[in-house]
């Protein structure tokens, strides 16, 4: 079996699928104050109001519709493919029309740490918000997520495990560092993708916080999110991470609705080779 072939059979989770409960958003605009004629002889142009739309956090014990998008490989499959390679694959043409109706309908993207100090800190966020997330560091994200978010002005988070980075079929770290430098978001998926679960506290911790180290001093920046390996977690790898300094983590339990008490089980909505894009749509806030 080829390593992707492994580490497509890698996603699959026993993480459970939790149906969404109601949430409230509150959605201010605030208008950019008209400029005053000076009285010079030089008349000066009126400045027309800007509006600013913003979502401000939710009340405590309710949830911010915030969706978060996952993908894994992005590559064009035979017609023969399996299921498992159609779940965890979108076409590189169906990726990209995705991408433009989420800019058209004016979704704004935001990286993981916008969203924890939404949650935590009451930090507001750009109307319309989503996460655009990307799991293990395939290539292919660098040649196809990559040109195709910056072509539509989107952010994209990209969870990387450190170990197989420059090697084939992996990203390099210049293009990891490229693409922190033009403002994706790079966040953690520990240094192997083990099972987390299974291992030894003191191997689990060090899977945990050395690719926090390594991927903060490669890169230059914080990283505050993990994404879990194939989505498995317990209380106890919560507080490992929570030890490490991570402030959130993302799962593959499926929904939009997230919450303050829930930083480290965050939702996700996975995208696969078959969907259109109304399947897109039904799955995101109407």
């Amino acid at each position: 079996m080829t390593v992707a072939m492994l580490a497509l059979a890698a996603c699959v989770a026993d993480a459970p699928v939790l149906a969404p409960t109601p949430g409230v958003q509150i959605v201010q605009v605030i208008a950019t104050p008209v400029a005053t004629q000076t009285p010079t002889a030089t008349r000066l142009p009126t400045t027309a109001p800007t509006p600013t739309a913003f979502v401000t956090a939710p009340a405590t014990g309710q949830a911010a519709i915030v969706p978060i998008l996952m993908y894994h490989h992005l590559a064009d499959l035979p017609g023969d493919a399996g299921e498992l390679r159609q779940t965890w694959t979108v076409a590189p043409r169906n990726f990209n029309a995705q991408m433009d109706w989420l800019a058209q309908r004016g979704f704004h993207t935001i990286t993981l740490a916008q969203l924890t100090a939404h949650l935590k800190r009451q930090q507001p966020l750009p109307a319309k918000p989503i996460v655009i997330s990307f799991d293990d560091g395939w290539e292919e994200q660098y040649a196809v997520a990559f040109p195709t978010l910056k072509r539509h002005n989107l952010i994209g988070t990209f969870f990387v495990y450190t170990n197989p980075i420059d090697h084939a079929q992996f990203m390099t770290w210049a293009q990891l560092q490229e693409m922190a430098a033009a403002g994706m978001d790079i966040q953690a998926h520990t240094l192997s993708h083990p099972h987390l679960r299974t291992l030894a506290p003191d191997a689990a911790y060090k899977e945990i916080v050395e690719s926090k180290a390594i991927l903060e001093k490669r890169l230059g920046k914080p990283i505050i999110a993990l994404a879990y390996p194939f989505g498995e977690y317990n209380n106890a790898v919560i507080d490992l991470l929570k030890r490490a300094g991570f402030e959130s983590a993302v799962t593959l339990a499926a929904g939009y609705r997230q919450r303050a008490d829930e930083l480290f089980t965050l939702h996700r909505i996975r995208m696969s080779y078959n969907d259109t894009l109304d399947d897109l749509a039904k799955r995101l806030p109407q």
